[in-house]
C-alpha cells in the first residue's frame, strides 16, 4: 500500500505528491524507518527523536523521517505537501464519514 497521507511531528498533514505540489505549499521529504529500528528505538527513543527531526507517522503505518537525518538508500520515501486548514478541515469531514461507515458495517456483520 503506498503512503497517501503523514501525519507529521509538528502537527502538519501532508499529502502524496508525484510531480508538482501546489505553488507555496511546504513540503515533507522523508525516508521510513526499518522496523528493526524502530524496535531498537522504542517510543521514549522516537520522541526524543522527534524533538529534533521531524518524524511523520504515514498512512501506510510506516514512519518516516526527514531527508538528511539518515540514509535514505533502499528506504519507502514519502514526498507530501501540507494541507491548508480548509484541507484538513475536508479531510477529517470524511475520516468521520468514514469511521461512521465501518462501524455500522461492523455492527450488520
Amino acid at each position: 500500500m503506498e503512503t497517501e497521507l503523514a501525519f507529521a511531528s509538528d502537527g502538519t498533514i501532508y499529502v502524496h505528491f508525484e510531480d508538482e505540489p501546489p505553488a507555496g505549499r511546504r513540503v515533507f521529504i522523508g525516508y521510513a524507518l526499518t522496523a528493526e529500528e524502530r524496535a531498537q528505538h522504542g517510543t521514549p527513543g522516537l520522541l526524543r527523536w522527534a524533538c529534533l527531526q521531524l518524524l511523520a507517522l504515514g498512512s501506510d503505518g510506516s514512519i518516516y523521517v526527514e531527508e538528511g537525518a539518515l540514509d535514505p538508500e533502499g528506504r519507502k520515501e514519502f514526498r507530501g505537501y501540507a494541507l491548508t486548514p480548509k484541507e484538513v478541515e475536508r479531510v477529517f469531514r470524511e475520516f468521520h464519514r468514514m469511521a461512521f461507515n465501518v462501524t455500522i458495517a461492523a455492527r450488520a456483520t
